[in-house]
């Protein structure tokens, strides 16, 4: 629908309900700048006018809108809601009806259970409602809690679209299985047309949809590069490059523990590709986590566990489940035992440990052992066997890239920074190599204690 079109079918509402009824010089002009995506301050800029008269032209608007339509119409949702006003043959419907119509959610997770991230989701919805921001990622280790924020998302955001599809990229599917199931939903036609790249954007072009891939780690590459595609996936790589440069009105979100290749360099504040790394939780939620689970904590007990997990929710739940069946509920004598990596917690990293290069593995092992970090200098020269200025750099940004080090500046000198890693991940490498040092003097094939 252009714009064009949206003006005749509002008048035409309007009219339809009071024949005196219809958009003046001026509605006009703020419905025509809204339809483009601009803010009221930018409109009120351009029309000559105060920021308040605007706002209160387009919310007298929305609201006599939304009374006839029978749905509510905010600036956010303005496209969407039309779109699919026009779309029904039936009549209008209300957004209850148009939301069971327009929504698969696949195998996303229940989330009544959501744990803050209200500031997150502030800035993907700002992202989102300007219609100006084609692809998202949402980036962080395992655990941390990224399919959750994606599924509340979009939840809160429904309305703004005419189609939400979420899948999920665990099992690795390839594209065309992936294509071949949305397309038929996008076109409501069960028919086997064409499930190319290209009828995709068509569809992208033409309707304002929300689509979301999670686990994207699950079809690239492990090794020293990160975000290279596995054999056979490559045309992911093609669909979200031409996601991110072609113009369109639909928004497709990621979620990873890395970022796919040729993203960072297409991501920017005033981009249509963003970019949003999501770190720990804090003191507060994990009591919150803690609470959940019939425990109470204080809000310092808290701080020690968030600090040696590194806020990683799925690691708090572990926590206290931990806390409630082997130590009954006493938190204090958990915190006195020591740090420990649950056996979930263990296999997550586990699973992410053997995605690394034998360079990353070495440079994680040094950082175990060496707590107080390094600087990318130090680690050239005492990392054995030397390696290259490039081929560091490589692994350290791969490390980088799936939140496994953190790069900390020094209190007592801001210009310095050391590359350090989180206590629980430091007390896994360190048992992994323990373990791994002793199956080599068992087996007498010696790696690690060589090098």
């Amino acid at each position: 629908m252009t714009a064009q079109e949206a003006i005749a079918l509002v008048d035409g509402l309007l009219q339809s309900a009071n024949k005196k009824q219809k958009l003046n010089d001026i509605q006009s002009r703020v419905f025509l700048e809204t339809w483009e995506g601009h803010s009221y301050q930018k409109i009120a800029d351009r029309l000559l006018y105060e920021h308040d008269y605007i706002k209160k032209v387009g919310s007298h608007l929305w609201r006599n809108l939304s009374q006839i339509i029978g749905e509510k119409i905010s600036k956010q949702n303005l496209q969407a809601v039309l779109r699919r006003y026009q779309h029904c043959s039936a009549g209008i419907l209300h957004a209850s009806e148009a939301d069971s119509s327009t929504q698969d959610w696949g195998e996303a997770i229940d989330v009544s259970q959501f744990y803050n991230r209200q500031q997150e989701l502030e800035t993907l919805e700002t992202w989102i409602s300007g219609n100006s921001t084609r692809l998202i990622g949402i980036f962080g280790i395992g655990g941390i809690g990224k399919t959750s924020l994606s599924v509340k998302l979009a939840q809160q955001i429904q309305s703004q679209f005419e189609y939400v599809i979420w899948r999920s990229l665990q099992q690795a599917p390839r594209l065309d299985v992936i294509l071949s199931n949305i397309l038929p939903i996008l076109t409501n036609s069960s028919a086997k047309n064409n499930h190319s790249i290209d009828a995709l954007m068509e569809q992208l072009r033409q309707k304002r949809c929300l689509l979301i891939f999670d686990n994207l780690e699950s079809i690239l590459q492990g090794g020293n590069r990160s975000g290279q595609y596995q054999q056979g996936y490559e045309d992911y790589r093609h669909l979200l490059a031409r996601i991110a440069d072609e113009p369109h009105q639909s928004c497709l979100i990621l979620t990873g523990r890395e970022q796919p290749g040729g993203f960072a360099v297409r991501s920017g504040e005033n981009l249509p590709v963003r970019s949003l790394q999501l770190f720990g939780v804090s003191p507060p939620v994990c009591q919150k986590i803690i609470a959940d689970k019939g425990l109470k904590a204080t809000l310092l007990q808290c701080q020690d566990i968030v600090n040696y997990f590194g806020g990683n929710p799925l690691a708090l739940k572990l926590a206290a489940t931990t806390i409630k069946t082997l130590f009954g509920g006493d938190i204090h004598a958990f915190l006195v035992q020591g740090n420990t990596v649950f056996s979930h917690f263990w296999d997550l990293l586990d699973r992410q440990f053997d995605r690394l290069s034998p360079l990353q593995q070495k440079i994680m092992y040094w950082l175990a052992i060496n707590q107080e970090g390094a600087t990318p200098g130090k680690l050239k020269a005492e990392i054995l066997p030397k390696v290259s200025g490039r081929q560091l750099m490589e692994a350290l940004e791969g490390l980088a890239e799936r939140s496994l080090i953190e790069d900390r500046r020094s209190p007592d000198n801001t210009a310095s920074t050391s590359l350090m890693l989180q206590p629980a991940i430091v007390e896994y490498v360190r048992e992994r190599l323990f373990q791994n040092a002793e199956q080599e003097l068992m087996t007498n094939k010696l790696n690690l204690l060589i090098a």
